[in-house]
């Protein structure tokens, strides 16, 4: 670009002889047009033009639209303030006029070899980028593949959301994992799941995942063992301790988690050495003079009402305000309805797979029966009957009658009304198959009696009938005693 034609003629026809491929613009707003008109290699523009001078051309170019094409810039004799500030703006190099045409030559030689470097560059910084993306993307599904695994082979698998129930559970238990000094109590029937949330608490963050998690179920040890379980020994502190001592179960968990099952069976005796622990973070051997210092997260679960334990004297009040710093409920299974089905898919699923079995659908019947099932058991329950039923059923639908073996293994109370069928709201279920009814009438009328502490007339007034209908229909079920009158009129017989 160069607003003198001689100039633009004697370059053109030079650089045209050395090869190159020359357009010519008379001006900076037609170059600027033609730069933006096709693809170009190179430009080289004279500084002074009107309309648009080389810098604002420069500029633009190199600054605004940031082109990788080099920029020549051609200064009058004396100008040397332009030519710093075109190296400024990014201009490859600049020229004297008049242009000496070896060293524009050179210039440009030198120019298309720092292009030719400066692609080749990006073109293997894009192919490095792709490879590390490529090797990144593997590690990272090599990761999360041992991580599922991980998560599987210890049982964490098993924890899945479908109700707004659980995800508030979920959601407690990670805010309670963020702080390891906060002692979670964690409620709940069995079969709900409480080791598992534990295990999620610990897990949450994946750092942990190499820190030791540590479960003692308390129902499950002899009372003269516990405090060696808890608290490890010296050697030869009591009759039959090895002869090296050993680390307890609290020791073991240090810097990671140590959960503590059915701590309403913890003896009386150990909860106040438990509480010196959680409060101190030391702990003493059986049979040892020197302290050791523990850094765990605890966690404590139970099925058990605490406060009725607390009541009762069988349970510490320091220790159940202690314990229970974070609290959380678990819902039974019969209160969360929409878990079921998820769930039991999930199970069935899982159990035929590894039988080499096809499993397609429960039958809508077979998907009513499981959802009014009051499971006592909860999910442990419901996973048992899925893996049984996959023992039993090689069909690939499963149907209402390939169920009845659950009701086998629920109390008939519980199956007859269970604790979200109360009668008198919309929402209690009905027996699949069919209901007796006279079985249901008894039932309710010993379930009053017994509310009502065997008074006949509270009793008859609670179930809106006369007094007399009540003894008329206890007599049936034989369980009338004769009044006085009755009892007078018959002797007098």
């Amino acid at each position: 670009m160069d607003d003198e034609p001689d100039v633009r003629k004697s370059l053109s026809n030079f650089l045209t002889k050395l090869g190159h491929t020359v357009i010519c613009a008379t001006n900076g707003i037609e170059g600027l047009k033609t730069f933006h008109s096709q693809s170009f290699n190179l430009v080289i523009t004279d500084i002074r033009m009107p309309g648009m001078d080389g810098l604002e051309i420069l500029r633009r170019i190199k600054t605004i639209e940031k082109s990788p094409v080099d920029v020549i810039v051609v200064t009058g004799h004396g100008d040397m303030d332009n030519a710093i500030k075109a190296l400024k703006y990014g201009a490859y190099d600049y020229l004297k006029k008049p242009v000496n045409i070896r060293e524009l030559a050179i210039t440009i030689e030198r120019s298309a070899e720092y292009a030719a470097l400066r692609n080749n560059y990006i073109r293997l910084k894009k192919e490095f980028q792709e490879r590390v993306e490529l090797e990144t993307q593997t590690v990272r599904g090599e990761a999360e593949q041992l991580w599922a695994a991980y998560i599987e082979e210890i049982g964490l698998d098993d924890l899945c959301v479908y109700s707004e129930a659980m995800a508030q559970v979920i959601k407690q238990a990670e805010k309670y994992s963020v702080d390891r000094s906060v002692p979670v109590l964690i409620e709940g029937e069995s079969g709900t799941g409480k080791e598992l949330v534990a295990r999620y608490i610990h897990h949450y963050a994946q750092s942990n995942a190499l820190n030791p998690f540590v479960a003692i179920n308390c129902g499950a040890i002899a009372p003269e063992l516990f405090e060696s379980e808890l608290f490890g020994h010296e050697p030869g502190a009591y009759t039959g301790a090895t002869k090296t001592g050993r680390m307890g179960k609290l020791e073991a968990a240090s810097e990671g988690t140590f959960f503590l099952d059915e701590i309403s069976a913890m003896p009386l005796n150990l909860q106040v050495k438990l509480l010196r622990v959680l409060e101190e973070k030391r702990l003493y051997r059986l049979g040892g003079v020197e302290e050791v210092p523990v850094d765990i997260r605890f966690i404590s679960a139970t099925n058990e009402d605490l406060n009725q334990k607390v009541a009762e004297k069988r349970f510490r009040l320091d220790l159940f305000y202690r314990v229970n710093t974070g609290t959380i409920v678990i819902p039974p299974l019969r209160d969360r309805k929409e878990d079921i089905l998820p769930l039991a898919l999930r199970f069935i699923k899982r159990s035929f797979a590894r039988k080499g079995k096809r499993f397609d659908r429960f039958s809508p019947a077979a998907e009513r029966f499981l959802v009014s099932l009051p499971w006592p058991g909860n999910v442990r329950q419901l996973k048992n009957a899925m893996e049984r039923l996959a023992l039993l059923r090689s069909g690939n639908q499963v149907d209402v009658e390939d169920l009845s073996f659950i009701k086998k293994l629920i109390p008939p109370n519980d199956f007859t009304l269970n604790a979200n069928a109360v009668l008198g709201r919309d929402n209690f279920d009905l027996p699949e198959d069919k209901m007796d009814i006279d079985n249901l009438n008894r039932q309710i009328i010993k379930m009053a009696l017994e509310k009502n502490n065997g008074n006949q007339t509270r009793t008859a007034q609670y179930l809106g009938i006369s007094r007399r209908v009540l003894q008329g229909r206890l007599r049936k079920m034989g369980l009338a005693r004769p009044s006085m009158g009755t009892f007078q009129k018959r002797k007098s017989f």
